[in-house]
């Protein structure tokens, strides 16, 4: 390396780069003002070295430091010296010009780093939140990416989402409140999870007053009664074999249509009589048991089921997941004529009937529908209820099983 004391003007420099080129190495030009050239094979940088005033807490006196002000390209000889003017101005007033460059850079990549678009930003959530594993994770994140898509939001950056556009959601879905209200609280624990990272100071969704947010849609009342269980059961018109017996396994058992959908071998254990899911496999993230009788085991032919197969083959696909459930539900009503006919409506019905003409616990006949237990167990028995009450549960399943048996299988 060379070090050159010089006045820095465009011919020193001019000299000072061929030089280098002739030498292959590091051309140091310093100026009677401090202000230094640093000339390498590919760059050209101006820096210059400062020292802070007073003393450190050992009495000595603070490191020398070396600044860089910029490029060759970027700033002339006179452009630099001004700039090294400011920065021992700087320095005479008692700052640290190296490290107020540093914090700058960090407030600035802090800030990049919140101002990334909320597309990103919903991949952090779906990545580190609520990955993949389970169909309503999924239905989570569609619900958000949606709400965005909507309100214009899914290319912003989150300073965006503020109590007057949230607003819009109830606007936007009034005729569909259950579809509002889905999107809203989606949104609404995806901003949670914004203000977690410190990207938002706080929640805007929980600033919008209740009477401006989507309404809750109206209860749905439906309950099959007797007649309709045996129209569904056997269905005057024609219908495709595995159609009619899902429509008469969802009629035996409360599952949720996804549960039972996806059934596989892998859930069906003969020798306990029981249907298991893991905690992936279900709505709320509980593990969840389903006592079964010998009607429910006849329907899926359990002596040819196939572990890794599904049990239901609704798809045209093999082993692919369910998603004509408009069409399946327009071939079900056109063949029981039960016009307002929805998988659904099963639990509900399950629910009501043995409450009506049974003697089993609301509780109890809750239990099968796998709820979530802080929806359904209040105060102190929500932390020290577990049990799992399988022989209970057992008795409400065998009594459901006579009662069609009695009421609409054989009728």
């Amino acid at each position: 390396m060379s070090t050159i004391k010089c006045h820095i003007d465009r011919r020193e420099i001019d000299k000072a780069i061929k030089l280098q080129r002739a030498l292959r190495c590091k051309i140091t030009l310093v100026d009677p003002t401090g202000l230094r050239l640093a000339i390498n094979n590919a760059s050209a940088s101006w820096n210059c070295n400062y020292r802070r005033r007073g003393f450190d807490f050992g009495g000595k006196r603070h490191p020398q430091r070396t600044l860089k002000l910029g490029d060759l390209s970027a700033l002339t000889p006179n452009e630099a010296r001004v700039k090294m003017e400011e920065i021992k101005a700087e320095v005479r007033n008692g700052g640290d010009p190296a490290k107020r460059i540093e914090i700058e850079k960090r407030k600035s990549r802090e800030q990049e780093f919140k101002d990334r678009s909320l597309s990103v930003w919903l991949e952090e959530y779906r990545h580190n939140v609520l990955g993949t594993e389970t169909k309503y994770k999924n239905t989570e994140f569609q619900h958000v990416r949606l709400a965005l898509q909507e309100l214009n939001a899914f290319k912003s950056t989150a300073s965006v989402l503020t109590v007057p556009v949230l607003r819009k959601l109830e606007a936007i879905h009034r005729e569909k409140p259950a579809t509002g209200r889905q999107r809203f609280g989606a949104l609404s624990r995806f901003i949670d999870f914004l203000v977690s990272e410190d990207v938002l100071t706080s929640n805007p969704a929980k600033n919008v007053p209740r009477w401006q947010r989507p309404k809750m849609p109206p209860p749905r009342e439906v309950v099959y009664n007797l007649n309709e269980l045996r129209q569904l059961w056997s269905p005057q018109c024609g219908i495709r074999e595995d159609y009619l017996n899902f429509v008469r396994f969802m009629m035996l058992v409360p599952l949720r249509a996804g549960e039972a959908a996806n059934l596989t071998g892998n859930n069906v254990f003969l020798d306990e009589k029981e249907l298991r899911f893991s905690s992936q496999e279900t709505k709320n993230d509980q593990y969840f048991v389903l006592p079964l009788t010998d009607l429910y085991l006849k329907l899926i032919n359990a002596d040819n089921i196939k572990i890794k197969n599904k049990i239901f083959h609704l798809s045209s696909r093999e082993n692919e997941p369910m998603k004509a459930w408009s069409y399946f539900n327009k071939k079900v009503r056109e063949a029981s004529d039960v016009a307002h006919f929805n998988l659904h409506n099963f639990r509900r019905t399950f629910s009501s009937l043995i409450s009506e003409h049974s003697d089993f616990s609301e509780s109890l006949v809750d239990s099968l529908l796998n709820h979530r237990r802080s929806q359904t167990r209040q105060g102190v028995i929500r932390h020290y209820q577990h049990a799992k009450n399988v022989k209970q549960r057992r008795e409400v399943m065998e009594w459901w099983n006579n009662f069609l048996e009695e009421e609409v299988v054989n009728a």
